[in-house]
């Protein structure tokens, strides 16, 4: 009966031994884990954040509504009338950056934007010759001469880049029939509306 009690006191103190000798193991394997998984997380970090984007500038032509033909509809003014805007971009196409100076508006107190503060630009880039101009569904609304003149606006600004020979506008990425219901623009527009 004492050997039974020994053997079973001896194989108790063999269990804990080994069972002290993980415990003591595994927080330094989780540590080495973890240091790895730090280290990758700071690898990536510094692949992904660039702490000073490269700043391009661009010399553009912006068109824009005359204030007074948009009053007064009379046909003896200009409809648009260029604005030449040195304007700063990152990330993003030199397109794009146009649309969203057209929809903040001229420097120019003659001039104005007809393109509506609710509509949302989600992407502008050219391919093979043509821009295609991307708006959300949501927000694009407006009577006929806010969809002319947000039509001629960057359809006259975009072709005065050398490498946009015409301009298709699409809706959440798909062509449509217009853009508020007054035009159609189910094909590219090739030439300047309201010739200059």
């Amino acid at each position: 009966m004492k050997k039974y009690i020994a053997l079973l006191l001896v194989t108790v103190l063999a269990i804990s031994l080994i069972g002290c000798s993980k415990k003591d193991t595994t927080p330094q394997e989780d540590t080495d884990i973890v240091n790895e998984d730090n280290q990758d997380i700071e690898n990536e970090e510094n692949e992904t954040v660039d702490p000073s984007p490269e700043t391009k500038k661009a010399e553009v032509t912006l068109y824009f509504a005359n204030k007074d033909y948009v009053e007064t509809g009379d046909e003896s003014y200009e409809k648009l009338i260029p604005e030449i805007r040195t304007i700063e971009y990152e990330n993003i196409p030199l397109e794009e950056a146009i649309i969203k100076e057209l929809i903040k508006g001229p420097d120019s107190n003659e001039l104005t934007t007809s393109i509506p503060s609710s509509i949302t630009l989600l992407g502008a880039e050219t391919k093979d010759g043509t821009c295609y101009v991307n708006f959300s569904q949501e927000g694009l609304y407006g009577g006929s001469m806010e969809e002319d003149f947000t039509i001629s606006q960057i359809v006259n600004s975009l072709l005065k880049l050398d490498n946009v020979d015409r301009v298709q506008f699409l809706i959440d990425g798909e062509k449509a029939e217009s853009l508020m219901g007054h035009f159609t623009i189910t094909d590219p527009f090739e030439e300047p509306l309201y010739n200059e």
